[in-house]
C-alpha cells in the first residue's frame, strides 16, 4: 500500500530548461544549446549538485575549460537560479496529498546554492515531511546510497513509497529497490498516473 509520495524537485516541483530560459539573453538557438550542454554535461556541474565542488569553483574549471566562452559562462553562472519557477500543478498536488495523509518526502540531485534559493522563494519545503539532498550525502541519485538514507532516516519501507522523477535512470534504480516509480515527461501525465496507481483516489 502506498503511504509516501517522493519527489524529485527539478522537472518536477519547478522548471528547469536552461535552453529556453537562456535563449531569451543569447537569442541564438545553435549558440544556447552549445553553451547549455557544455555547461550542464560537465562533470563539474554533477560534483557540484553533490556538494563536491562549490559555485566559485565553476567559474576556474568552465573558464579553463572553455575559454572561449568565458563572458556567456560568466553570465550563465550568475542567473541559473533563476530560471527555476515553480509547477503549480504539482504544488497543489503534494497539498492534497498532505491532506490526504500521505507522507510527503523530497529526493533530489541538487546544489546547496538550488536548495537555499528555493527554500526561500517556493512554498513545497514548507509540506515536506524530510528531504534528502545529493549536497548533503556528497553523491547523487542513482546512487543507491541516496535511496537508502531516505529509508533510513524516515524510516519508510520502499514498498510504501511511490517516486516522480524525469531520470529514467534514477526510477529504475528506485523500482529495483522495491520502490514503484513514475517517469516525469509531461507533469500533467505523470500527476494522472499517480492519481490512477493511488487507487484512482480523487487527490490530485
Amino acid at each position: 500500500m502506498i503511504q509516501n509520495i517522493i519527489f524529485d524537485i527539478g522537472n518536477v516541483l519547478v522548471t528547469f530548461d536552461p535552453y529556453t530560459y537562456f535563449l531569451k539573453y543569447f537569442k541564438d538557438e545553435t549558440k544556447t544549446q552549445t553553451l547549455c550542454t557544455l555547461m550542464f554535461s560537465h562533470e563539474a556541474w554533477s560534483q557540484y549538485d553533490a556538494g563536491i565542488l562549490f559555485l566559485e569553483d565553476l567559474y576556474e574549471i568552465y573558464h579553463q575549460a572553455y575559454p572561449q566562452y568565458q563572458k556567456e559562462m560568466d553570465h550563465m553562472l550568475t542567473h541559473w537560479l533563476e530560471l527555476m519557477d515553480a509547477i503549480p500543478e504539482t504544488l497543489a498536488c503534494m497539498k492534497k496529498l498532505k491532506q490526504q495523509g500521505y507522507g510527503i518526502y523530497l529526493l533530489s540531485n541538487i546544489s546547496q546554492d538550488s536548495a537555499d534559493y528555493l527554500k526561500k522563494t517556493q512554498d513545497f519545503f514548507a509540506y515536506a515531511d524530510g528531504a534528502v539532498l545529493s549536497y548533503e550525502l556528497k553523491t547523487i541519485k542513482p546512487d543507491t546510497a541516496m535511496y537508502m538514507e531516505l529509508f533510513q532516516r524516515y524510516h519508510l519501507k520502499p514498498s510504501s513509497c511511490v517516486f516522480l522523477d524525469d531520470g529514467v535512470q534514477n526510477i529504475e534504480k528506485a523500482i529495483s529497490l522495491g520502490m514503484q516509480g513514475i517517469v516525469v515527461h509531461d507533469i500533467q501525465i505523470a500527476l494522472q498516473e499517480l492519481e490512477e496507481l493511488l487507487e484512482g483516489e480523487k487527490v490530485c
